[in-house]
């Protein structure tokens, strides 16, 4: 078990963990029993709050309290007992990232570096608002933006998901669920709803100057079975689904470009130009870029040729790993925009004068480990650097992490639909609706149980539910 210590700062080793949500704050957890009372955790983030991202989409969309039950307050005596070692830096930035420190935007016990033993990275990865808060907002704020949300799209009327990826079509179902009155068109760059396509093969594997393989990531591909029930339950609620079309960014969008959105930037200044004046010359209002209500009816202009009418646009796309602490120092450590890790999930870099050397570890949406960008992915990954930190503290073998025999996803589409899947290792993968979907989510989608479950300090937290 741990024990405190009555000792000076300096007398610790530290394992730094930058970044709270589910992946660096279960690597805490895992932490905490077993580590020796000379070493200590920092888990630091740059919010001063946790948030949920499993409900989030539902609290954008449905009032009337689901807004308070995303977010709790982070703090050292909610995550950690009285008496530990153990300390939360939040709000508070990582600005650097070096070989055995990390450079803070704010002090941290009278100094901005902060030595350490292993660190982690989990800083997970971004997406537009209001898919998660704002980097700078507060807890009310973050609340605030949320009721906001819901406000702009109880007053719409015809509603367009960009992204028929998990977000889209989550957020898509939400909406349709509780507003079954609105028009909804969600409109998606593959042939099926999330990704039935197999990703192109990149070229060869990189090397080091090591000669160690180095492999790209790919997220795996959706079973086509899956695909089709997503999109049986998107007629049934009455969301019309637009495949293999990408909408078109304007030249001039306040947006930044993200990956649904055409990527050609000259061939997107060529057909905004036409179809915009085409569209202005009909009476029409072209789309200008921006998320969220829209000042009046607008009209979106897809690849196709085709025009969608919105007053409002949901960007349910985009996921950018928030890796700009690794590149900074080192962009040899990067795969596209994730983080490279090793088969102990390390990071490793093709740059022979990199930082990187076995000291530091990146998890979750943010690193190029195998898998399905998920909670469980987190979850497992958090397990396993934790088991590899114990490792290397007791002079042990490190852990290899693999998927498990037991990998899948479940997608609600309101309360009461859904769909998902769980592949068996052989025995091949089983396709589910929407009664096992509600099923093993529940109504409250693990919130109390997986959520507030996960803070194990003094001061404790609750969360009500009303039905």
């Amino acid at each position: 078990m741990t024990t405190a210590l009555t000792s000076t700062p300096e007398a610790y080793q530290n394992i730094v963990i930058i970044g709270a949500s589910i992946a660096g704050h279960e690597t805490a957890n895992h932490l905490v029993p077993n580590l020796p009372g000379t070493y200590r955790i920092l888990l630091i983030d740059a919010r001063g709050f946790a948030w949920w991202p499993i409900t989030i989409l539902r609290a954008v969309v449905v009032p009337a309290g689901w807004e308070d039950k995303v977010s709790i307050p982070l703090t050292t005596e909610r995550v950690f007992k009285k008496g530990s070692p153990h300390q939360v830096i939040a709000p508070n930035k990582v600005l650097q990232l070096k070989a055995d420190s990390v450079i803070l935007e704010k002090p941290f016990e009278g100094s901005t570096e902060i030595p350490f033993f292993r660190c982690v990275i989990a800083t997970g990865a971004s997406q537009e608002l209001p898919t998660m808060p704002a980097w700078d907002d507060s807890e009310d704020q973050f609340v605030e933006s949320l009721r906001r949300s819901q406000r702009d799209i109880e007053r719409a009327t015809k509603v367009v998901v960009i992204g028929g990826g998990a977000v889209g079509v989550e957020i898509a179902g939400e909406i349709a669920s509780h507003h079954p009155n609105k028009k909804m068109t969600l409109i998606h760059k593959d042939y099926g709803l999330l990704q039935p396509t197999v990703p192109l093969a990149k070229s060869e594997p990189l090397k080091t100057i090591s000669e160690k393989v180095i492999h790209s990531y790919s997220s795996p591909p959706t079973d086509p079975r899956l695909s089709l029930e997503l999109q049986r339950i998107c007629d049934e609620l009455g969301i019309e689904v637009i495949l293999s079309d990408r909408v078109i960014m304007p030249s001039s969008s306040p947006t930044t470009p993200i990956s649904e959105l055409s990527e050609s930037q000259s061939e997107l200044a060529s057909e905004l130009g036409s179809t915009s004046a085409s569209a202005l010359q009909k009476g029409k209002v072209a789309w200008d870029g921006s998320f969220g209500l829209q000042p009046q009816i607008v009209h979106l202009t897809l690849e196709s040729g085709k025009t969608v009418e919105a007053d409002y646009v949901y960007p349910g796309c985009g996921m950018r790993p928030n890796s700009q602490i690794v590149k900074n120092v080192d962009p040899g450590a990067l795969d596209g925009g994730l983080i490279r890790v090793d088969k102990h999930l390390k990071v490793q870099s093709t740059s022979p004068d990199s930082i990187f050397a076995s000291q530091v570890y990146a998890i979750g949406d943010v690193c190029s480990c195998p898998g399905l960008k998920i909670a469980h992915g987190a979850l497992w990954g958090a397990q396993k650097t934790a088991t590899n930190i114990m490792n290397e503290i007791k002079g042990k073998v490190l852990s290899e992490y693999s998927l498990g025999w037991l990998s899948g996803l479940s997608l609600p589409m309101g309360m009461n639909e859904g769909a998902g899947m769980i592949t068996f290792g052989w025995l091949g993968t089983w396709v589910f609706g929407s009664k096992w979907t509600v099923r093993m989510r529940g109504k409250t989608s693990g919130t109390e149980r997986h959520f507030v479950g996960r803070f194990k300090g003094e001061q404790e937290f609750e969360i009500k539910f009303d039905f």
